[in-house]
């Protein structure tokens, strides 16, 4: 049973379509990229703007903010990171770490020292992807930006790596394996090198997609989706929606925090992030949806690096 019931969940941002990523800046201005190529700005009174139209084939996926307050997005159509500055203007980060090809990238996420780690799905791109989540494959893995301009994988073998996050006290890094629906946990050492990749949590109901810490080290983790059976209809889709959030303990254990099977509130939501009055308001980016979405909660988000 749902800790958070769908009525309390609000729809924020009405006309942002199909945002697969969202963040939210020190002003509680919310940002994520549309499936249209457009990247999207909403005041904390819900007002919704275009900050940005993306270069054609642009296929925005997972946002993050740096301290100038840029974007840094990852495009599945580019293959690459890249920032967009809040003029608008739009440029290239990088398409590729030490000797991996970001062939699918999907999330992005600052540690404190500015530096970013980044996860590729897969080494398939986004034309030929949709067997993995059919057959499971470890073709995923995370890699590392560093701020002095180097770069380097952190761990392969991952199946469909997904969202990351850093915890509070930056001492792991977590990326979620979409196919296998769990997470798993790496060790950042103090020489600044990197433990193997452990499952911190896993059985999860449906697919993860993306997480965000609570100042007490709790995950919350977003699951949009779940495979559906061969002979399940309807026989044209792979995946059913699950709209379902959950409250990942440091224990590892989990319960459900927000269930939402009629997509009253939540369409797919593939992503999240604490903003609003002292980091208590979580937000959701609807994949299918044509708004963002955000609770009221009695748990302090986790400030991202942009944040603090």
């Amino acid at each position: 049973m749902a800790t958070i019931p769908v009525s309390a969940v609000e729809v924020f941002g009405r006309g942002v379509l199909k945002a697969e990523g969202v963040v939210v800046d020190k002003d509680n201005n919310v940002y994520g990229g549309g499936r249209n190529g457009v990247m999207y700005k909403v005041t904390p009174e819900g007002k919704v703007s275009e900050l940005a139209t993306l270069p054609a084939g642009s296929i925005p996926n997972g946002v993050t903010m740096d301290r100038n307050g840029d974007l840094l997005y990852c495009d599945l159509g580019k293959e690459a990171v890249v920032r967009v500055t809040q003029s608008g203007k739009v440029s290239m980060v990088a398409d590729r770490a030490g000797d991996l090809h970001l062939s699918l990238p999907n999330f992005a996420t600052y540690d404190a020292e500015g530096n970013l780690f980044v996860s590729n799905s897969s080494t398939s791109n986004i034309n030929n992807i949709l067997p993995e989540l059919v057959t499971p494959s470890p073709k995923g893995a995370l890699v590392c930006l560093r701020k002095n301009g180097k770069s380097e994988v952190v761990a392969t073998g991952v199946y469909l790596a997904n969202g990351t996050a850093i915890d509070p006290q930056e001492e792991a890094v977590y990326v979620l394996e979409s196919t296998r629906y769990d997470c798993l946990r790496i060790a950042i050492k103090k020489d600044g090198s990197f433990g193997k990749p452990e499952v911190y949590s896993k059985g999860f109901p449906a697919i993860p997609d993306g997480m965000a810490f609570d100042v007490d080290g709790n995950l919350f983790v977003t699951l949009p989706g779940r495979a559906k059976k061969p002979d399940e209809p309807p026989l044209d889709k792979i995946l059913l929606p699950a709209n379902q959030i959950l409250k990942v303990e440091k224990s590892g254990e989990w319960t459900m925090l927000v269930d939402d099977p009629a997509s009253e509130k939540l369409d797919h939501p593939t992503n999240c992030a604490f903003g609003g009055p002292g980091l208590q308001d979580l937000y959701f980016a609807n994949l299918e949806g044509e708004h963002f979405s955000r609770v009221h909660t009695n748990f302090r988000g986790h400030p991202l690096y942009h944040q603090r």
